[in-house]
């Protein structure tokens, strides 16, 4: 992640972290490893399980439906650069395949939802992925320049044929909330994959009928 964004969220993480907030942090807590599944101290993917969870808070979290995101709620109150205001506006939540590197040099995704490609910075740290890996993640751009954030999932390559189906049953609603609903459910599929590693993939990437 650009190093202005990254201290941009933390800031906000910090803000909306304090005594003041803490009530409706531990509620968020609690509603969003309740949608995606229990995170263990032991699990290998603990600290990125972490980071996801607080960039949903400020990014994605609202008290009710109503309401604004925390991240708009602080900018709405606090001096905040035209350039950090637009990487806020241009953030996605996404499923994506990690292309590999492009003919440019730069690293490359692929959102499988909606079809498109994303280049990276050059100046974006190396990905911890190898090619045709398939992970859920954050994406914004910070100037012209796409970015990744930090809380990142990796998905079993074994589920790419389930998750493809699901995508096609998602891209009917045309709607961003049943999108979000769709990727809480995904991650929430890979945890459970984690502690039931024994039982064959299939038999765990199973979805609803209604996607919320």
């Amino acid at each position: 992640m650009h190093e202005a964004l990254r201290y941009f969220i933390e800031k906000v993480v910090t803000h909306f972290s304090t005594e003041k907030h803490y009530d409706d942090l531990l509620k968020a807590k609690e509603l969003y490893f309740e949608k995606t599944g229990k995170a263990l101290e032991e699990d290998p993917d603990y600290e990125s399980r972490m980071s996801s969870f607080n960039d949903w808070y400020v990014l994605q979290y609202k008290k009710n439906k109503e309401d604004k995101t925390l991240i708009a709620i602080y900018m709405e109150n606090h001096k905040v650069s035209e350039d950090l205001i637009n990487a806020v506006k241009s953030f996605e939540h996404g499923l994506y395949e990690f292309m590999g590197k492009g003919l440019f040099g730069s690293f490359v995704l692929k959102d499988l939802l909606h079809g498109k490609k994303i280049k990276l910075s050059k100046s974006h740290s190396t990905p911890s992925f190898v090619k045709g890996d398939i992970f859920l993640g954050r994406v914004a751009m910070y100037g012209d320049e796409y970015y990744m954030f930090n809380g990142l999932c990796l998905l079993p390559r074994q589920a790419k044929r389930m998750l493809k189906k699901q995508i096609h049953k998602v891209a009917k609603y045309n709607d961003l909330e049943v999108e979000h609903s769709f990727l809480l459910k995904t991650e929430a599929l890979k945890t459970k994959w984690l502690r039931y590693g024994h039982v064959n993939v299939e038999r765990i990437f199973v979805y609803p009928d209604v996607p919320l």
